[in-house]
């Protein structure tokens, strides 16, 4: 005698889950616009965003960092930001600080290297990152990723000036954010059938 058994329900996302992914058509142009002035590809500016934020233009931390690409008042200030909770503004801006730090970054050997050392500006302060890379070589275009998340490894955040969330440290943090980007990247990237040449553009 065979029992048929019934067939397993596909386990659906949650609610909250589901409500984030919802929220990222509403603002695709805002990231594609920010794209053209800033030429970040759109999908990566999107995928900072979602780390930053989940796309969330309320979004708040407990260092008063606010929006959709969690801009400082310092940064607000120095990009033109009026509205910190102006999503439009806040992807712009937060567009072009990351594009500043770019244009600015003299770490790393290869543009993989230095995109993910840009990311890594972008999450913990360029100037945290300049100083671990020359505590590594005092030639710090020498340095790669690697080395540095070598030594964020061990890095506390007391000497990064940041506080630390019990043994997550603060620059496990920085290095996990730089990871997680990469991979939403990746996926938007896919998702959206680009061509994987231009992927390897920046990884």
């Amino acid at each position: 005698l065979m029992i048929r058994r019934p067939p397993r329900a596909t386990p659906k996302p949650s609610s909250a889950a589901s409500d984030v992914y919802k929220r990222q058509p509403q603002y695709d142009q805002m990231f594609a616009s920010a794209s053209r002035e800033t030429n970040i590809e759109k999908n990566l500016l999107a995928a900072i965003s979602f780390q930053e934020s989940q796309w969330d233009p309320r979004a708040k931390s407990n260092m008063g960092v606010r929006g959709m690409m969690m801009v400082t008042l310092e940064t607000a200030a120095l990009v033109g930001v009026e509205k910190r909770l102006n999503p439009e503004q806040n992807i712009k801006g937060g567009a072009k600080y990351f594009s500043m730090l770019q244009n600015k970054n003299k770490i790393g050997p290869s543009e993989a290297d230095k995109l993910s050392i840009v990311l890594a500006s972008y999450n913990l302060g360029p100037t945290n990152i300049i100083k671990i890379a020359s505590q590594i070589d005092s030639d710090i275009e020498n340095v790669t990723w690697e080395d540095i998340k070598e030594k964020l490894k061990v890095t506390t955040g007391e000497e990064l000036n940041m506080m630390d969330i019990g043994s997550y440290s603060r620059a496990q943090q920085a290095i996990d954010y730089v990871d997680r980007v990469k991979s939403y990247y990746q996926l938007m990237s896919a998702h959206a059938c680009v061509d994987p040449k231009d992927q390897l553009t920046f990884f």
